[in-house]
């Protein structure tokens, strides 16, 4: 946002210090001139140029790598924080906290502007990169199914967890956010609702992004597949490409840096609210009245654990924690929560506290999908990443070996509370009841599981004794 206000956008020129020599801008087709700006055919000896070993190709990837990031050479070199960084993460942070300081209904004029405000910028930069060369063949590109990579475990594993950070499936968000609506909520048309909305704007933002790399594939004479490095920067690479093409482009780019700011800041929120109302939610007596604090120290403590991700090697650590993370303990959490509630919570029981919600019971479709199809599909993919796991890279930048045990240190990290609850669990039965018994007491819900409302409280228990006095006459009929 602050390089936005330039007269001259830093990403689009390569005669910068941070710059190497085979910076390449987006020119007249065919020109090479003496500040090492190339834009012809790959096949040409200049062109040789853009197949170079650097995390970098375009004028935008190299100020987001070598100026905005300032990137170390692999993450053996952790180097310098980047004080810039630093404060872009503090001032963050302050938002964040001013924002959630009054608790969830603090924010909720703030997201209806910064849901919506993305999509006007999306639709009009599509329209813009249609009006360009080369935007249909990024399009043709995009739309067009390489069935060979299905064969690849990586690319389901990939979709997979798209899916869980997008919808925030096993992150304990959707739980948090759906804690604060009404008894009655009709649950099933919302979560209809947030999928379609949430896949189809990925869906949607591939078009944008790939007409993008069409454009700029036109340009270059390289092919899209190659004209830009993969990587968690790919927006701040493409986007900024897309809007230099507008007028008043410091505009445009300091609108998208905002929006993509209060974006980021959405799903900061639910970070934060997810550990602030657990926190508050277990030691209620205490930390009630003092919420704000709790969000003030969660928000402290985040920004500081988030320095190491701010030093010249920040962007490996990060791409490190973000590709083990969410290989093995999120497929595995959600696993676990649908055999716990489908197998042994109990379907029909499931489906009865559904219908005293909404009013209806479980649809039949539902219940097939969460007993059978969806373990049976976490469990696959689960396996199926295991077994074909490949090790992480940084576009270019291939870890060292010593990566993947720091990786696989850190997926296993997250799992080490169950065994130690479902001991815990256990033996507190094991005072009054045997071994076996108290595993499936364990197994059971307490008796403080029931709607926090006073009345559908007692309408849930007085259901419950209903259930078991007719399975116990059944039973001395039997």
């Amino acid at each position: 946002m602050v390089k936005s206000c330039s007269s001259v956008l830093p990403w689009t020129t390569c005669g910068n210090s941070w710059n190497t020599d085979l910076c390449v801008e987006a020119v007249t087709i065919g020109t090479f001139n003496s500040n090492r700006t190339f834009v012809g055919n790959a096949s040409s000896p200049e062109g040789e140029l853009w197949e170079n070993d650097t995390l970098a190709h375009t004028a935008a990837e190299e100020f987001w790598q070598y100026n905005a990031l300032g990137i170390s050479s692999g993450l053996e070199e952790v180097g310098s924080v980047q004080w810039h960084m630093v404060g872009c993460l503090f001032a963050s942070y302050i938002i964040v906290c001013l924002c959630m300081v009054s608790g969830i209904k603090s924010i909720e004029k703030v997201v209806y502007v910064t849901a919506i405000v993305p999509y006007i910028l999306l639709v009009t930069i599509f329209i813009r990169m249609l009006m360009l060369p080369g935007a249909g063949a990024g399009l043709l590109y995009y739309l067009t199914p390489d069935f060979s990579r299905l064969l690849h475990a990586q690319v389901w594993l990939e979709a997979c967890i798209q899916v869980m950070f997008s919808l925030a499936v096993g992150w304990g968000m959707i739980g948090t956010a759906s804690s604060y609506s009404q008894f009655h909520e009709p649950c099933l048309r919302d979560a209809i609702i947030v999928t379609a909305v949430s896949e189809g704007t990925s869906i949607f933002a591939g078009f944008v992004i790939f007409a993008t790399l069409g454009v700029m594939s036109e340009k270059t004479g390289v092919s899209i597949s190659k004209v830009v490095s993969s990587g968690p920067g790919l927006a701040f690479v493409v986007y900024p490409e897309a809007l230099f093409q507008l007028p008043m482009p410091q505009v445009w780019s300091f609108l998208f840096f905002l929006v993509l700011l209060t974006a980021g800041l959405d799903s900061q929120f639910m970070n934060i609210e997810v550990l602030t109302t657990a926190m508050v939610d277990k030691y209620p007596a205490a930390l009630t009245k003092r919420r704000h604090l709790v969000t003030a120290g969660v928000c402290g403590i985040s920004f500081l654990l988030g320095i190491v991700l701010c030093t010249e090697g920040g962007p490996y650590i990060y791409q490190l924690l973000d590709w083990y993370l969410g290989a093995l303990s999120i497929l595995l959490f959600c696993t676990m929560e649908c055999l716990a509630v489908v197998w042994i919570y109990g379907l029909k029981q499931f489906s009865k506290d559904i219908e005293m919600m909404i009013g209806k019971p479980l649809a039949t479709p539902f219940k097939i999908l969460w007993a059978f199809v969806l373990p049976a599909v976490l469990l696959a993919v689960l396996l199926l990443s295991l077994l074909r796991y490949e090790p992480p890279s940084y576009g270019k930048y291939t870890y060292p070996g010593y990566a993947s045990i720091i990786g696989w240190f850190v997926a296993s990290a997250p799992l080490i509370p169950l065994p130690i609850y479902a001991i815990k669990a256990v033996r507190k039965h094991l005072v009054s009841y045997t071994f076996k018994e108290s595993i499936k007491l364990a197994l059971r819900p307490e008796d403080l599981w029931c709607p926090a409302d006073p009345l559908r409280r007692k309408e849930y228990r007085d259901s419950s004794k209903n259930t078991k006095h007719s399975v116990r006459n059944k039973r001395s009929r039997v």
